[in-house]
């Protein structure tokens, strides 16, 4: 089973992709940006990546843009080739805040609240995409 990283803020948000998310991955569910490199960062040193990340962009204490930079940071400096890291998903309610993040490393957008179609129809283009790098 896939393995996936949930990053919001909100408990109930988290635990509304858990539920969509449950038939095709395991998800850690993470309420704030340290917390989310902790388990990003040890699960790289272990040799068992995220197969992908949704990350809420607005968060308080450290930000999605903020945690989306340090986990691609933190890629290159454990020698990932461009274009083969951990797919990352941001989840937003502000459809604009995607361009900077796009730019910062992000690999697709999901706008709140979450079309259950749309997320897995998403995150199964990303796999298959993140396969076909990896291959």
């Amino acid at each position: 089973m896939k393995k996936f990283l949930v990053i919001d803020d909100e408990s109930l948000n988290c635990r509304l992709l858990r539920e969509i998310l449950a038939k095709i991955a395991y998800c850690d569910c993470v309420y704030n940006g340290p917390d989310a490199l902790t388990l990003f960062s040890t699960a790289h040193s272990a040799n068992v990546p995220y197969d992908l990340v949704l990350l809420d962009i607005s968060m308080p204490e450290m930000d999605g843009i903020e945690v989306l930079e340090k986990m691609r940071s933190y890629e290159e400096n454990a020698g990932v080739m461009l274009g083969c890291g951990t797919p990352i998903l941001m989840v937003t309610a502000v459809k604009e805040h995607f361009m900077t993040a796009f730019k910062k490393g992000a690999d697709d957008y999901v706008l709140k609240p979450v079309d259950q179609d749309v997320l897995l129809q998403k995150i199964d283009s990303l796999l298959a995409k993140n396969r076909t790098n990896n291959s």
